[in-house]
């Protein structure tokens, strides 16, 4: 793999800006070195010359390594490789290649938004610690979801781990905030104005947020 001693010319048909060239550059990427990709982008390209002596074998095994390298799935590229015998240069391949979890998205409003976690979170004996452990009720109390309000999805909760707050945004409105834990002197002001809904034919119960996550919503 290289740039064929263009590297103008390699730039361009890769798409790759002069930033990630500078980039590139800044991690180590030298000519003949084994970085084939950095940050997912490719460093060059392979070259396949074909000639009078080529035969059709010879086409037909440069796609099966296409195939095998470049289109297979990880799962697969991992059971051909032989990791015994790369390089020491390739030995971060096969680990790059293993699925990699990135985030996970928890709904902590019923038919809101996602929060995205990235980072350790708390289990709990339910599942991730707050989710769907709010959710938007009528004057009846009765919960209000996406099938009425697809609105709902554009509701954006953010959740302050630290601060113990939960913040609610939509666009163009200021945002909201409230905490997440209810102190336990508030309790007794709250469980005047306890909710009964039903959730998936469930009865269920929760305390009120308060007024003024009620007027904002």
């Amino acid at each position: 793999t290289g740039c064929f001693c263009n590297p103008g010319a390699c730039q361009w048909f890769l798409q790759l800006s002069n930033n990630d060239i500078r980039k590139q550059y800044e991690s180590g990427h030298v000519c003949s070195d084994y970085n084939d990709l950095i940050d997912g982008l490719p460093t060059g390209a392979v070259r396949v010359s074909f000639g009078y002596m080529t035969r059709k074998q010879d086409v037909d095994k440069i796609i099966g390594m296409i195939k095998e390298c470049y289109l297979a799935s990880p799962e697969e590229r991992l059971h051909h490789m032989d990791i015994g015998k790369l390089p020491k240069a390739l030995t971060h391949i096969p680990e790059r290649l293993k699925p990699q979890l990135k985030e996970i998205c928890i709904y902590p409003v019923k038919s809101c938004g996602a929060f995205k976690i990235t980072d350790a979170w708390p289990l709990t004996t339910t599942g991730f610690l707050y989710d769907r452990g709010w959710m938007i009720v009528n004057a009846a109390e009765m919960a209000i979801t996406q099938k009425h309000q697809p609105r709902l999805c554009l509701i954006r909760p953010i959740i302050n781990h630290h601060k113990g707050t939960m913040e609610l945004t939509f666009t163009n409105m200021k945002s909201v905030s409230f905490n997440l834990d209810i102190a336990s002197e508030q309790i007794n002001v709250i469980n005047t104005s306890l909710c009964q809904s039903k959730v998936c034919d469930d009865l269920v119960y929760g305390n009120d947020c308060g007024d003024e996550v009620a007027i904002w919503l």
